[in-house]
C-alpha cells in the first residue's frame, strides 16, 4: 500500500511540475481557409505542448484579424498571419515581426485543354481569371507576366471572380486563361478538360533568381512577447516545423481532423490532404526573405503599399535556432 500511494504521490508530483515548467503562449489562427488546417494539426495533435508549451488558442472568422488580434495584443502569435497586412505592419511600424514563411501562394495557369496558348508568352492581348485587385494572387500574375515575359500592365486583361466561375467562363470561353490553385483543380478532375501551362511558384522563382516560393500567408509574433520570451519563440517554430513534416507524412490523419473539425465530406478532406505539400512549408532562410521583400515591392508599386519594408521586419535568428534543434535531433 506504502508502494502504491509512493507511486502515486511521485507521478502526481511529475505532472505538477510538468505543467509548472511549461510556457504559456497565446496563438492565433484563421478558423476556415489553407490557414485553419495547419492551426488544427498543430492544436489537435498538440505540437506545442511536446515542445513545452501550454498554449491558449484564438480562432477568427477573417484572415486580417488574426494580424489585427497581434496588435491588440490579445494573441502572442499569430500562426498563419496574410502576407500583405503582415508586410503592412512593418511599413507603418507596428510592433509585430514575421518570423516564419508557412503557407505557399499555390495555384497554376491553366487553359482548356484543346486551347492554342502553350505558354505564358500567348497570353498577350488575351483575358486571364484572377482574384480581385488589390489582392496577392492578382499582384503576381502581373508582376511574372511583366517580368518573365516581357508583357506591360496593358498587353491583358485579368477577370476578378472565384475559381468556379472562372471555370465557367473558361469552358463558355469568355476568358482565354484562369489561375487555379491545386486542390481546386484536384476537386473538378479530368473532367473540367483543363491543361495546365505552367504554376506560380515556378515562375516566381524564375523571377526572384531565387528557390523560393512567393508566401499567401507567413507566422508573425508581438515583438514585445518575443524579446521577453524568445525560448518559447523558439519552440513555437520547432513545433511548426514538427507538424509541417507530420502532415506531409500522414495525409488520411489529416483528413480525419478538416473531416470532424470543418465538417468536410471525406473526398473533399482527402483531397486537401493531398495536396499538403504543395501548400505549406515552414522555412525562412535567405531565399525566403529574398522573396517576401520581392513580393513588398510588388504590393508597394500596384497597391499603393506605404513606407518601405526593410530586413527589420524580419526576425529570423528564432527560425535559425528551431532548426538547429529539430535537425540536431534527427
Amino acid at each position: 500500500m506504502r508502494v502504491f500511494q509512493a507511486i502515486a504521490f511521485a507521478a502526481v508530483t511529475a505532472v505538477s511540475i510538468s505543467q509548472a515548467s511549461s510556457q504559456e503562449v497565446r496563438v492565433g489562427y484563421w478558423s476556415s481557409g489553407a490557414s485553419a488546417a495547419l492551426g488544427l494539426v498543430l492544436e489537435e495533435g498538440k505540437f506545442l505542448e511536446a515542445e513545452g508549451l501550454k498554449p491558449t488558442w484564438t480562432t477568427v472568422t477573417k484572415l486580417a484579424e488574426v494580424n489585427r488580434a497581434l496588435i491588440s495584443k490579445s494573441i502572442d502569435i499569430a500562426v498563419v498571419g496574410g502576407t500583405l497586412p503582415s508586410l503592412r505592419l512593418g511599413a507603418e511600424n507596428v510592433p509585430a515581426k514575421i518570423i516564419l514563411a508557412n503557407l505557399i501562394a499555390d495555384a497554376n495557369f491553366v487553359v482548356p485543354a484543346d486551347s492554342p496558348i502553350k505558354t505564358l508568352s500567348d497570353l498577350k492581348g488575351k483575358k486571364i481569371g484572377s482574384t480581385p485587385p488589390g489582392s496577392t494572387m492578382h499582384a503576381l500574375v502581373g508582376a511574372i507576366l511583366q517580368g518573365n515575359y516581357n508583357l506591360s500592365a496593358n498587353d491583358f486583361h485579368q477577370i476578378p471572380a472565384g475559381e468556379a466561375q472562372l471555370l465557367t467562363f473558361l469552358q463558355r470561353g469568355e476568358i482565354d486563361a484562369a489561375l487555379m490553385r491545386t486542390i481546386t483543380l484536384q476537386t473538378f478532375g479530368s473532367q473540367a478538360k483543363l491543361r495546365k501551362i505552367s504554376t506560380v511558384p515556378e515562375e516566381w522563382k524564375k523571377l526572384i533568381k531565387a528557390d523560393a516560393p512567393p508566401m499567401l500567408g507567413v507566422g508573425v509574433v508581438d515583438v514585445a512577447f518575443a524579446e521577453k520570451h524568445p525560448d518559447v519563440v523558439v519552440k513555437f517554430i520547432v513545433a511548426n516545423i514538427k507538424a509541417t513534416q507530420w502532415g506531409s507524412k500522414n495525409p488520411d490523419k489529416v483528413a480525419d481532423i478538416l473531416g470532424r473539425r470543418l465538417q468536410m465530406s471525406e473526398r473533399d478532406a482527402k483531397v486537401f490532404a493531398g495536396t499538403w505539400n504543395n501548400t505549406y512549408i515552414a522555412s525562412f532562410s535567405e531565399a525566403d526573405m529574398t522573396s517576401l521583400l520581392k513580393m513588398a515591392e510588388i504590393f508597394k508599386a500596384s497597391d499603393n503599399f506605404p513606407g518601405t519594408v526593410g530586413r527589420d521586419v524580419f526576425l529570423p535568428d528564432f527560425y535559425k535556432k528551431a532548426r538547429a534543434i529539430v535537425d540536431g535531433g534527427k
